[in-house]
């Protein structure tokens, strides 16, 4: 072999890591490119209306006007797109497509933050972690395909995550805070974390009044043009009645029951939650001989959104988005639950596609079914690891 070729293969061999991860880069952004002419119902009825309506008003005067159900802060950014020249449908998949990448790296970024740095293979490991996350199908589908922003809160719902990890809880009330401003679905975790809060005993109360500080610092982008600084509660309480329906195709419990929404709808929020109060007091009662540490948090996140969805009315099929990807985190950092992490994204992509490609390849209320056994073997396993003495991974 000549030195030459041992030069190539020894600087191959020293960046295999950069190599790699620059080809894999490209190959979603190309497999991402590859399905931007596909409009789906959401997009033609909903998101490519908004645009035109922005795009009448001038962009960001728009933010004038109420527009669309979403709140300020994405009126906001579809404001900021309205001035770059394409095609309306484009524009509005690249902004979900850029926060895909925004969300792979914050679960990268939790990944290595939970794991020692001694550990050889942690690099290695966050690699994975930020490629896996953009190769799921739920969150290709989700972006690029559908063109929804379910991944611009959950990245903020991630890097939440991510500075209560690093124990800098102001920090995670200002992203849980971003996430709450741009989906109203990002209250599905405030119980989890007011269960930290009280559990951990590491921060004060005073934190959580971040989160109506993050709403209205967000709103004033809307307040310059004239709108009222409380406009985002008007948007949210339209959002909770603007779909009479038990389910909105999300493999629930409802997808067993008739759509009687006045009848259903508000025993299911009591139902949901008194299941989050048990589980909770139950927490708080019987885990007094183990510290509540992040692992905890995790679970009890992922856990209470499964809940939320699994029994509240009027679901879409996308609301557990955050649910399978707090999942797969957990799996990577725990080294536990593959099989639940791989079954909820199946579990979600069979949701989907009805939705999306008018093809229902297994019926919803079969789907459903294995859903609800999901619920029950994740519930089980996470009750039973926060209750063990042990700590398996970080306090």
């Amino acid at each position: 072999m000549s030195n030459i070729e041992k030069k190539i293969l020894s600087f191959l061999e020293k960046h295999i890591l950069w190599i790699a991860g620059a080809i894999l880069l490209f190959l979603s952004l190309l497999a991402r490119k590859n399905v931007l002419f596909f409009l789906s119902g959401d997009m033609k009825a909903y998101l490519i209306s908004w645009y035109y309506q922005i795009l009448d008003h001038k962009g960001l005067p728009s933010l004038a006007h109420r527009i669309g159900n979403y709140n300020i802060p994405y009126h906001f950014l579809m404001a900021l797109i309205s001035y770059w020249k394409g095609e309306a449908m484009y524009r509005i998949k690249y902004l979900s497509i850029a926060f895909d990448y925004l969300l792979a790296f914050a679960c990268m970024r939790v990944v290595m933050t939970a794991v020692p740095k001694k550990q050889s293979n942690r690099n290695l490991l966050g690699f994975c972690t930020f490629f896996l996350v953009l190769a799921l199908p739920t969150v290709f589908l989700n972006s690029a395909v559908w063109g929804q922003c379910d991944a611009i809160f959950t990245s903020f719902l991630v890097l939440s995550v991510l500075w209560f990890l690093r124990e800098k809880p102001w920090l995670g009330m200002v992203f849980y805070g971003l996430a709450l401003c741009f989906k109203l679905q990002a209250i599905f975790l405030l119980p989890a974390v007011l269960l930290y809060y009280f559990c951990s005993r590491k921060f004060s109360v005073l934190n959580f009044l971040i989160i109506p500080g993050m709403m209205v610092l967000t709103s004033l982008p809307g307040v310059y043009y004239g709108r009222s600084i409380f406009d985002f509660l008007e948007i949210y309480k339209e959002q909770t009645i603007t779909y009479p329906y038990l389910t909105m195709d999300c493999p629930n419990i409802y997808c067993f029951v008739p759509n009687e929404y006045r009848l259903f709808s508000l025993p299911g929020i009591i139902l949901t939650l008194g299941i989050l109060l048990t589980g909770y007091v139950f927490i708080i009662r019987y885990q007094q001989k183990k510290p509540y540490g992040f692992a905890d948090y995790l679970r009890f996140a992922i856990w209470t959104s499964f809940t939320c969805t699994m029994f509240l009315p009027a679901m879409h099929e996308r609301y557990g988005f955050p649910t399978e990807i707090l999942l797969v985190v957990y799996t990577l950092v725990f080294g536990e639950m593959f099989f639940e992490s791989a079954a909820l994204i199946v579990i979600a992509v069979l949701a989907y596609v009805p939705f999306l490609l008018d093809f229902t390849p297994v019926p919803l209320t079969v789907v459903a079914v294995f859903n609800m056994a999901m619920y029950c073997l994740i519930s089980w396993k996470f009750f039973q690891l926060s209750l063990s003495p042990r700590v398996k991974a970080m306090k």
